[in-house]
């Protein structure tokens, strides 16, 4: 079983079959500097999670280093669910070698994609409105990929835990 700590958060245990580790990919990091990417994906089932951790995040006050965080989030997530693609369609053999046999096998017209922003310190009562604020961000992709709203959310260690992707 793997665990993978990141951000102050021990997410796991997983089994190596349903774990892609994205970020320090052998994938990843032959696309060369500038993408960033997601810490992991997890498939569950016919369920795709895609795993992003923060220590923090900016107060909406600060408006240059809130509007960064969002940027750089939107970005790590669309390209992680373009590396995983293009790994199962072989269009990235790299991605693909990497990948275990049941993430290559994701049926993409039938699998449930769920985004997660993982922020360990963040009350769950704030946790909505950042989660609303995630979901209008990211409209558009959401709608080209169809993926359910309500399969994004922000939350915290505590939800991680409940969510049965941290211990």
């Amino acid at each position: 079983m793997i665990t993978i700590k990141e951000s102050g958060v021990t997410f796991g245990h997983f089994d190596e079959k349903d774990i892609y580790k994205i970020e320090n990919s052998a994938g990843h990091q032959g696309l060369g500097d500038g993408f960033k990417i997601v810490e992991f994906t997890y498939l569950r089932s016919n369920v795709l999670f895609f795993i992003e951790a923060k220590s923090s995040i900016p107060k909406p006050e600060s408006t240059s280093d809130y509007e960064a965080f969002w940027q750089e989030i939107l970005e790590k997530f669309e390209n992680a669910l373009l590396l995983e693609l293009m790994g199962c369609l072989r269009r990235n053999q790299q991605v693909y070698n990497e990948l275990a046999d049941n993430h290559k096998n994701i049926d993409w017209e039938t699998i449930d994609i769920h985004l997660r922003l993982v922020i360990k310190p963040v009350p769950k009562k704030h946790l909505p409105p950042i989660t609303d604020k995630f979901r209008a961000r990211f409209k558009k992709v959401l709608k080209l990929w169809a993926i359910n709203p309500n399969n994004l959310f922000v939350i915290n260690e505590e939800l991680a835990i409940q969510e049965k992707l941290a211990i």
